[in-house]
Parts: structure tokens; C-alpha cells; sequence
């Protein structure tokens, strides 16, 4: 789907709305935590204090971000059910789309930020602006990585590229 444009303006005032989709990248082999994280139940799934996965709490975090309905999630063949399950789960309601890229193997980072890149565009257009979250990451403070969203948004829309880093403590 094309940018929007509102036809009532002037064609000099006109305003394109370039939506924000959030790709969720889940994959990995499970081994950087052995024994808590196995192939069998990498990283992104793995429970919490509060009994919620990282995936689920990724899925919940995209949602507050999003300018739209859609979610992307990037991961494994084998790790579909559980990616759709933690979607579910994440009762984010009828109004939100899941939508998944099956690998069928790992192939690394930015061969799968392609691939989502690739599939947004041919879905809804190549103005439309990609948030790429790992499924793995706990984030603490939510309204500042909202508001942080925000600013790159802002920075996107002037045709730049925004990456999100953090500053090493102690």
C-alpha cells in the first residue's frame, strides 16, 4: 500500500503519512545462555520474574511505538509457533496484525533486516519506516523508549538513519 496522500490539500501542501513497522528480530541458536537458553528455547522465550518472556515484552513495547497495525517478526522455521503463541499472548487485541518471515536456517542479522525490508515494501510501500527491535533485549523505561522512538521517527522522515545504542555504565 502506497503512502497516503491527503487529496483535499493543494498538491504543494500535500502530506504523506509514512507508517512505522516494527520487525522483531528472533533468532539465534540458544547458546549464549546454556543451560537456561538451548535450541530448543533460545533467549527471546525464555520467563521472567514476572512470567513473561522477552519476546512477549518486545511484542508489547512494538505495540506502544507502532503507527500502525502490523508487526513483523523475523525468526527460525523451528521457532514459529512459539513466536505466534508470545503474540498471542501478548493481548494486544484484534486491531493488531501478526505477520512472520520464517528462515530456514539463520543466516545472521542484516540478511534478515533485508528480507523484512524487502517484504514491507512490496506490502506497504517504500516510504513506510522500519523499527528494528531484538526480540532479546529488556528494556526498563518504557516511556523514554518511546520517546526516543519518536525523535528517530522525526530524524527518519528527514531521510536519515537512526540507530539506538546505550551508554556503558561503571
Amino acid at each position: 500500500q502506497p503512502p497516503q496522500i491527503f487529496p483535499e490539500r493543494p498538491p504543494s501542501l500535500r502530506v504523506t503519512i509514512r507508517m512505522l513497522i516494527p520487525v522483531i528480530l528472533s533468532g539465534g541458536a540458544g547458546t549464549r545462555l546454556w543451560p537456561v537458553s538451548r535450541e530448543g528455547n533460545p533467549k527471546p522465550f525464555m520467563k521472567l520474574a514476572d512470567g513473561e518472556s522477552l519476546l512477549l515484552k518486545t511484542y508489547k513495547r512494538a505495540a506502544k511505538v507502532a503507527q500502525g497495525s502490523d508487526i513483523l517478526t523475523v525468526t527460525q522455521r523451528d521457532a514459529f509457533f512459539m513466536s505466534r503463541d508470545e503474540f498471542q499472548k501478548a493481548g494486544l487485541g484484534d486491531h493488531w496484525q501478526a505477520h512472520f518471515l520464517l528462515e530456514p536456517m539463520g543466516r545472521n542479522t542484516a540478511p534478515a533486516i533485508a528480507m523484512a525490508a524487502r517484504w514491507v515494501a512490496e506490502r506497504f510501500g517504500s516510504e513506510t519506516h522500519l523499527l528494528i527491535l531484538a526480540a532479546d533485549h529488556l528494556i526498563a523505561d518504557e516511556a523514554h523508549f518511546a520517546e526516543v522512538v519518536k525523535a528517530a521517527t522525526t530524524l527518519s522522515a528527514q531521510d536519515q538513519l537512526v540507530t539506538f545504542g546505550m551508554v556503558p555504565k561503571g
